[in-house]
């Protein structure tokens, strides 16, 4: 009689799986901590044929000095999604995306108070 091989399953490297526990405790975990207020500066890396752009480098900096305002930068997920935690205070941000290939984009964002931002990015192929 012949051993029956058992179904070998694909394995998965976790990526999506860290972003979305990532995206989870940035934004759920501060909620419950005591601390500081916080905005959310959020948004989406689109190619120009409307499809999410992955791994995208995304550059956020404060346009004036500020406490705990600071640049950062960040990868986009699989899904073309990013995501920044800045202070609740009257300040002005650039955010920049420069991809190989694609023209560069930045805009401007104010934030007044603990409030969400969503923004949109669409990329042009450099001609």
């Amino acid at each position: 009689m012949r051993k029956r091989k058992s179904p070998t399953t694909k394995k998965r490297s976790g990526t999506s799986r860290r972003y979305w526990l990532r995206f989870c405790s940035a934004l759920f975990l501060p909620a419950l901590l005591p601390g500081d207020d916080y905005a959310l500066i959020a948004g989406t890396v689109y190619r120009e044929t409307g499809h999410a752009f992955p791994n995208v480098s995304v550059l956020l900096s404060p346009l004036a000095k500020a406490k705990g305002a600071k640049k950062q930068s960040q990868r986009t997920t699989p899904r073309g999604e990013f995501f920044f935690r800045v202070p609740a205070r009257p300040l002005e941000y650039e955010i920049s995306i420069a991809v190989e290939g694609y023209q560069p984009v930045t805009k401007r964002v104010k934030i007044e108070a603990d409030e969400r931002v969503d923004l949109s990015f669409p990329l042009d192929r450099a001609r």
